[in-house]
């Protein structure tokens, strides 16, 4: 089924509603600096029913409701200001809708000034991307993988400052639940949907920056797989990805090639998520030549979020519980730096 783009002029529509007391520098220190955090905030719902909830998420089930939700909201804010820089954007997954991201960027969120958020909804699917930010938003699209209504939405978002253009693309891919390699076909498809999306801008727009995010279900460098995947390292012979990765540091040489680059690059131990015994390597940043080539706006810092009051007794990530209020979220955040060199 052939993919589908489609641009979301409702939210453009909602930018920057209440802006009269905005600052004029959203970036900080004389727009050098732009921090972006990305975020699974494991499923967050308001406490209206829909119709399309998780049952556990379901309002009419007596359940969730407003005391947990808005226990949530606080929890989410909580695990944000965890961050040690203070973020201009947040790229969320598992988020319902629009709404909710409003009720934490006013009500939780209240002194940074977060006054664009946006989370196009498909017809049928109970989460999805989001965005809340407080750098003025200039186009919103949607991207569906599949073609239809009730997939997961790859969003995304551009901004302009100066005479440079940065956009990003927020993903939540299809998880590997019912097998890795199974399930990999859906993530081919949004992987080949981001390459295609990516060749476009570059042929459209010179010397763009480009940046991926969110919870990809996957990690580029998995041992021991033998079939064709959405993502692998740069240097893979046997399958090549939908999508290369590298870890090393550009070459001069490598000026004009189409390559990304990695959060995890420089980090040895850890992951943001943690499954049958092990950290995993599935929530990413990954970013552009032009966002390391020394010139412009590069990267300058990668963080992971892994403060100890996100993390439980056993020095996991501490899950949100609506039984006992307590807790925040089953990934832990990213948290990149760009600075304009």
């Amino acid at each position: 089924m052939k993919p589908d783009s489609r641009w979301v002029s409702l939210v453009i529509v909602c930018v920057f509603a209440g802006c009269a007391g905005c600052p004029m520098d959203p970036f900080g220190d004389g727009g050098s600096r732009l921090v972006i955090l990305s975020y699974n905030c494991q499923n967050l719902f308001d406490d209206v029913d829909q119709g399309t909830e998780y049952p556990e998420y379901d309002p009419s089930s007596g359940t969730w409701n407003n005391e947990t939700y808005l226990g949530k909201l606080a929890a989410l804010a909580e695990a944000i200001r965890k961050a040690p820089r203070e973020p201009d954007i947040l790229l969320l997954q598992e988020v319902e809708n629009r709404g909710t991201l409003e009720r934490l960027a006013r009500d939780f969120l209240p002194l940074g000034g977060y006054d664009f958020y946006a989370a196009p909804k498909a017809r049928g699917a109970a989460a999805q991307t989001g965005i809340i930010s407080r750098v003025p938003v200039e186009n919103v699209l949607v991207h569906r993988p599949g073609g239809n209504d009730t997939e997961r939405n790859i969003l995304e978002v551009s901004i302009q400052y100066g005479e440079e253009r940065i956009v990003l693309l927020n993903n939540h891919w299809k998880s590997r639940l019912g097998g890795a390699e199974a399930t990999e076909p859906e993530r081919i498809r949004s992987a080949l949907l981001i390459r295609r999306r990516i060749e476009e801008l570059r042929e459209t727009h010179t010397g763009l920056n480009i940046i991926l995010a969110g919870d990809f279900n996957e990690d580029p460098w998995e041992e021991g797989r033998e079939y064709p995947a959405a993502l692998g390292p740069g240097d893979e012979a046997g399958f090549p990805p939908v999508l290369s990765v590298f870890q090393n540091p550009p070459e001069e040489s490598a000026a004009t090639e189409a390559r990304l680059y990695s959060f995890w690059s420089e980090k040895e131990n850890g992951g943001s998520y943690f499954y049958g015994g092990a950290w995993e390597r599935i929530d990413h940043f990954f970013w552009n030549r032009e966002l390391a080539d020394g010139s412009g706006w590069d990267v300058a810092e990668c963080i992971l979020i892994d403060d100890p009051l996100l993390l439980n007794a056993y020095g996991t990530p501490l899950a949100y519980s609506a039984k006992t209020m307590t807790g925040y979220s089953d990934h832990l955040p990213l948290l990149i730096v760009l600075e304009e060199r």
